[in-house]
């Protein structure tokens, strides 16, 4: 029984990996030649991975962990490290690490899938319509019906943390689809509290106005406490008074919660009524008790809209947008879009390119200079076997532009002005099994 049991399992257990690298073996900086490799997200070369994910037989039980290799032979944890439970068939309930993107709202294509031009987007393609959710903590997914699709994550940590706090930290999302017409998604992302006061604890209670707490204290203190036996009270007996205070745990200075939490409020609707089309608009609100409280631009409210469309079977057009607004007195609203080409040569053969844009920067109509950004990129991928492909890019950005914290601009002196062109040519490998 129990050999059974084990082979059974076992043959729950699936290992899987994707992996891309690019190489660029000539590339600028806006200042030098130079070589450069990355993957399309930068944080170095990841060459190699394993994911692995297990399910019981039944369905109702399971773990998802991954494992990551850099070219540098720095092995590091995966996006996910969780285990799951199903209860009841509408309701999966987990803890860990996650990377679920049942909620999250992609807009992905062209210079996405080369070395990503960082600088030319606010928000970039995966999440720009919605977050996904790669936290840490207790979820419930709730599958109530077919179309409805809800998540909850406490986000409870190995950490001690106060249960207040924790739950300021609360975030919550729905799914709703009407098939062949319409899904909609909402979420919510508690950020913590709104503001902070520091203060101290003294026997339980919490002071931030400074003459009140000494008023606390002297009363505790009294008259003629001489605790260093020198005949005098004097601040050597304060010193040693407080430094008792807090061995015994009575004085404790502390960060506390000042008043409602922050979070951010999220509202995707995508349009499913056409075949071959997706359209998708997407809205992020920074909620806030008190706007002074952010620093000045800091981003305030999103509005994103996405389109891919299916021209013919090989043909695919892409377009996306998006426009912020900024906390901070008189901060400039920004902008970013793009529009992408993908077409399908056949016998394995693909091209792509893309266009990018982000606005300036600038405060009371008063625009910085250099501080927008323009990237395109034009590629050509070429399938091997059924699980692979190699292909070659040109990708060039202006003022500056860094791509995938790979290709770092150079220091641009006086006369450049930060408005160096950069480029790179990199060499695609991607595998997945």
């Amino acid at each position: 029984m129990v050999a059974f049991a084990a082979v059974s399992f076992a043959e729950g257990i699936t290992f899987g990996a994707w992996l891309r690298a690019l190489a660029a073996p000539v590339a600028s900086n806006g200042d030098e030649t130079i070589t450069a490799a990355g993957n399309s997200w930068g944080y170095g070369a990841r060459t190699a991975r394993i994911n692995v994910s297990a399910v019981a037989p039944d369905g109702n039980a399971g773990f998802n962990m991954g494992v990551y290799n850099d070219v540098t032979m720095s092995l590091s944890a995966g996006d996910e490290a969780n285990l799951w439970v199903k209860p009841m068939d509408i309701v999966k309930v987990s803890y860990g690490k996650y990377d679920n993107n049942t909620l999250r709202g992609d807009v992905c294509y062209g210079s996405w899938n080369w070395l990503r031009p960082t600088s030319s987007w606010i928000a970039e393609d995966e999440g720009l319509l919605m977050s996904g959710n790669g936290g840490t903590g207790l979820m419930a997914e709730i599958t109530p019906m077919e179309e409805l699709y809800i998540q909850v994550m406490a986000p409870i940590t190995t950490a001690q943390v106060k249960a207040g706090t924790t739950y300021k930290n609360l975030r919550a999302g729905f799914a709703y689809t009407v098939p062949g017409t319409v899904k909609i998604k909402g979420q919510y992302i508690g950020k913590g509290a709104a503001s902070q006061k520091e203060g101290a604890y003294l026997n339980g209670k919490f002071f931030d106005d400074e003459d009140k707490f000494d008023a606390a204290l002297a009363k505790l203190w009294g008259e003629g406490q001489d605790l260093d036996d020198d005949g005098d009270v004097d601040g050597d007996d304060a010193d040693l008074w407080e430094e008792g205070l807090v061995e015994d745990g009575i004085l404790k200075p502390v960060a506390e919660a000042d008043g409602n939490s922050n979070c951010d409020l999220e509202a995707e609707i995508d349009v499913l009524a056409v075949d071959g089309l997706f359209a998708g608009v997407g809205f992020r609100y920074d909620v806030r008790k008190d706007g002074k409280t952010a620093a000045a631009g800091q981003e305030n409210m999103k509005i994103a809209l996405g389109a891919s469309y299916q021209v013919m079977p090989e043909l695919k057009v892409s377009a996306s947008g998006a426009y912020f607004t900024y906390y901070g007195e008189k901060v400039d609203p920004r902008f970013q879009a793009g529009l992408g080409v993908d077409y399908d040569l056949g016998d394995g053969l693909a091209v792509n390119a893309d266009f990018r844009y982000k606005s300036k920067s600038g405060v009371d109509g008063h625009k910085a200079k250099n501080s927008d950004n323009m990237a395109f990129s034009v590629g050509v991928t070429k399938s091997v076997s059924s699980n692979g492909y190699i292909g070659v890019a040109f990708q060039g950005q202006t003022n500056s532009g860094t791509f995938a914290n790979t290709v770092i601009p150079g220091q641009p002196n006086d006369d450049l002005e930060n408005k160096n062109f950069t480029w790179a040519v990199p060499v695609a490998l991607s595998v997945w099994f």
